[in-house]
């Protein structure tokens, strides 16, 4: 009969319910998500060429960890604070309570068990499906990457199930201990706010305290990676506690202030939108400060994806200053080379006699060769010309790789046109084509690179181009890649639905403010625009807290990334953009419950 009770129960809150499975579902999701990487050992050693990255996602497992069980429990909380009401009713009505106890047991551990199996089982499919479409976006080499990995979905299912073990057994034993009157009147009872000026103060002081050590600790391994074994977890560990403290104390000060600013407080509805602010605050704190974390793992996941993606551009237009190079083109090369957009296009002429290759001075004059000059240390490069070769090194060995390698290790002479008519041997033409950019131009400059392969098999294995080069470089820092932009959305993700979350799970609690106000005549494009401004607030404490542990946290990466805040604007605003599409479906979603 309880069960059919409990049942019923679902049924009637079948809306609740599905904001509360949903959430569940993505967070194990994500979970996997993480795990399939973070527990691939062979996935890290692959594509990492850093020592520490195993260590890195050592502690991302862990703040995961800390992220899903503070989530976890606010789902927990959500789901008892539904029910508690009926379950008073229940003892009232004779149910004991072992029975209740017991029922609410195995409707909480039933309800975390289905949402982990659906929810990894999303989490295997997104991880295919994001991980096949990154792969194919951005041409990237990546090696062991599986979206189904055993031991990933067998630490999410343990992890899951024992969180929901305690979860379950917490909610039998707190409804125990709570009187059926308290059960009953649990809707009806004030929320005592507790405000301590002191403890604020403290709490402010010791947050900046403990953001200034995180800060510093992460710019200080960036700069020293022998310390970033001892850095990443004191940075860990710092960051966070100073995240909660200087959100949980500067945030109730600034609502204080506008409060006591009677021009600001008494215009519209403003006192009211802060009043909601300032009674959530305490509750909001942990979630806030754990978006804030998220938002700035995900933003600098993608932004250091962005960077890796950047360091291959420019580490393969250092190697080669030609795009394209191609021996004695025939009528399909030239028809793919017509097909590209050119810069400049270069033609060499040269013979052999089996001991050395004699080019024509005169062709190098009238078009100068180019030459990639990078300075290892620094990492920049430069594009250079020459009109002889004889004297530039770089010049030489550019041009030296441009020949079949048969070629490339005979000594190279440049001689005027008369000595060159006189020579006797087979004559081959070399055409070197710079592009307006090798990126937009790649897929074309592949099928070059295949043609002349097929035509010249000695090439395979030979490198030189600049598309071989591109292949290696690309191979070594695709999985860096990968994992930066893979991550970035799995914590996106997360962090839209940990956020939209607690804000819809407490909307029902709002609806008899909002019904107040409408009822004593207040406009509905007043209620609409209060919303608008304290879902507003919700989204910009954690993001402007995000950004700025995002643009200090770069400095772990300037000595693996050249120049990591270069085109920072561009991840930056494609994150702000999505992220403000979470804020204007909350909100809708939002009104939708709390407005007629």
């Amino acid at each position: 009969m309880l069960n059919k009770l409990a049942l019923s129960g679902i049924k009637h809150r079948l809306r609740d319910y599905t904001v509360l499975f949903s959430g569940l579902m993505i967070a194990s999701a994500i979970f996997y998500m993480f795990m399939s990487l973070a527990t691939n050992q062979a996935f890290l050693s692959s594509n990492s060429p850093a020592a520490a990255t195993s260590f890195i996602f050592g502690f991302g497992i862990v703040l995961l960890a800390i992220i899903t069980i503070v989530y976890v429990n606010y789902a927990n909380t959500f789901l008892l604070s539904m029910r508690q009401k009926e379950y008073g009713m229940f003892m009232m009505l004779g149910a004991k309570s072992s029975k209740i106890s017991r029922m609410i047991f195995v409707e909480t551990f039933a309800i975390g068990a289905i949402s982990t199996l659906i929810g990894s089982a999303i989490g295997i499919f997104a991880t295919g499906f994001v991980g096949r479409w990154l792969i194919g976006l951005l041409d990237m080499r990546v090696k062991h990457f599986s979206s189904f990995y055993l031991p990933a979905l067998l630490w999410t299912l343990l992890f899951f199930i024992v969180i929901f073990m305690f979860s379950a057994i917490r909610n039998s034993v707190s409804l125990r201990r709570t009187k059926v009157l308290t059960l009953l009147n649990r809707d009806s009872q004030p929320v005592k706010i507790k405000r301590n000026g002191v403890m604020k103060a403290i709490q402010a002081l010791l947050g900046l305290i403990l953001l200034a050590i995180g800060y510093l600790t992460m710019y200080f391994s960036g700069h020293n990676p022998g310390f970033i074994y001892l850095g990443i977890p004191i940075a860990l560990v710092t960051i966070v506690a100073g995240t909660y403290f200087t959100i949980n104390a500067f945030v109730t000060a600034i609502i204080i202030m506008l409060k006591r600013n009677i021009k600001y407080s008494q215009k519209g509805l403003n006192n009211f939108t802060l009043s909601q602010l300032s009674f959530r605050i305490n509750d909001y704190t942990k979630i806030l400060s754990m978006v804030s974390i998220m938002f700035a793992l995900a933003l600098g996941a993608i932004t250091v994806g962005l960077g890796f993606n950047n360091q291959i551009d420019n580490v393969v237009n250092g190697q080669n200053y030609y795009d394209v190079q191609v021996t004695n083109p025939n009528a399909t090369q030239e028809k793919n080379i017509k097909q590209l957009s050119i810069q400049k296009k270069d033609t060499y002429n040269f013979k052999s006699d089996g001991k050395a290759v004699y080019y024509r001075s005169s062709q190098f004059k009238s078009q100068p060769i180019g030459y990639a000059n990078m300075n290892v240390d620094t990492m920049v490069f430069r594009l250079k010309k020459s009109s002889d070769p004889a004297k530039n090194s770089n010049a030489a060995y550019e041009l030296m790789n441009t020949r079949l390698p048969k070629y490339r290790t005979m000594e190279a002479k440049f001689v005027s046109d008369a000595q060159y008519d006189s020579i006797k041997g087979q004559e081959s033409t070399t055409v070197l084509i710079k592009t307006t950019s090798f990126k937009n131009n790649l897929a074309m400059i592949k099928q070059i690179s295949k043609d002349e392969i097929k035509r010249f098999p000695e090439l395979k294995n030979a490198g030189g181009d600049k598309y071989s080069a591109y292949t290696l470089v690309n191979g070594f820092f695709s999985g860096l890649e990968f994992m930066g932009f893979f991550l970035g959305i799995a914590f996106l993700a997360m962090l839209a639905s940990c956020l939209m979350f607690k804000i819809l799970s407490g909307a029902n609690g709002d609806v008899k403010r909002y019904n107040m106000l409408y009822k004593i005549g207040t406009r509905q494009k007043v209620l609409r625009s209060t919303i608008n401004k304290e879902i507003g607030v919700l989204f910009s404490v954690p993001a402007i807290l995000g950004i700025i542990h995002v643009l200090i946290g770069l400095q772990l990466f300037v000595k693996l990334l050249y120049k990591p805040y270069t085109n920072i604007e561009i991840p930056f605003a494609i994150f702000l953009v999505l992220y403000l599409g979470y804020y204007f479906l909350t909100r809708y979603l939002y009104k939708k419950i709390v407005l007629k």
